[in-house]
């Protein structure tokens, strides 16, 4: 597995940006010179060899040869046979401290000190702020949901209010649309998403950001094949409860 935990932990930041980047084009990155690859992932040539050597490539010639042998194996394995590495990669980053936990952190402080919890989200990423809003509940905060795009936001002050947004993407229309009219109501907006540069990322006062491959399938539909993504949810999730037992144990603390 050319991106094994043992290597991707080894990422700085910048080099983090070029992973990203290649996770994003796929295999468009296999006709991209160096040059072109420090573009679009907004690096400089340097940054992309120390990144191909840490995957244990010579440089960015032996790193495409590794990276076409392994996008090969993936499109010759059977759509049946799904795996988890993804997941567990990311938990064994998170557990090793390498990515997100104090900002994290920060979230849980901003939620301790505002009055009110809001998560948002659309499609699957709505039934996930369904979830948050009744786990936060449950545990540590009353919070509340928004999953649908004609949800009012009424005219009020939203000063004291956290909203928590998420988004594979990053670029969910009705979200953005929503965290905009939170922004303009002076909400501190918060979110949880795949895609570090997103336009949701941007508008938000802090970015939760988690690393899985994009995983896209196609299923038969009226003797078609459509295409569908459906990458995994599970670190949005486990953000969400470690957020909520985090919140959990500092209530519990500041009562004693």
């Amino acid at each position: 597995m050319l991106f094994s935990y043992e290597r991707i932990q080894r990422l700085n930041d910048l080099e983090f940006d070029v992973y990203n980047c290649i996770l994003r084009l796929n295999a468009k990155v296999l006709t991209m010179k160096i040059r072109d690859l420090a573009q679009a992932s907004h690096v400089s040539t340097t940054v992309i060899l120390n990144f191909c050597r840490k995957m244990d490539c010579d440089g960015w010639i032996a790193f495409k040869v590794k990276y076409k042998e392994e996008l090969q194996q993936e499109k010759g394995a059977k759509a049946s046979e799904f795996t988890t590495d993804e997941v567990i990669n990311y938990l064994q980053m998170y557990a090793k401290n390498l990515i997100e936990q104090d900002k994290l952190d920060k979230v849980v402080d901003l939620i301790y000190q505002m009055h009110r919890v809001i998560f948002i989200g659309a499609g699957s990423s709505g039934i996930l702020a369904k979830y948050a809003a009744i786990y936060f509940t449950t545990l540590a905060k009353t919070a509340q949901h928004i999953d649908s795009p004609y949800y009012p936001i009424p005219e009020m002050d939203y000063s004291d209010t956290v909203v928590i947004a998420l988004s594979v993407s990053g670029e969910t229309k009705s979200v953005i649309q929503r965290l905009n009219r939170f922004k303009i109501l002076n909400a501190t907006l918060i979110s949880i998403t795949n895609a570090k540069a997103s336009t949701m990322a941007k508008l938000s006062d802090i970015s939760l950001f988690y690393s899985v491959p994009q995983e896209d399938f196609y299923v038969s539909e009226a003797s078609a094949q459509i295409h569908v993504t459906a990458t995994t949810g599970i670190p949005a999730m486990y953000m969400i409860e470690l957020m909520a037992k985090k919140f959990y144990q500092r209530k519990n603390f500041d009562s004693e």
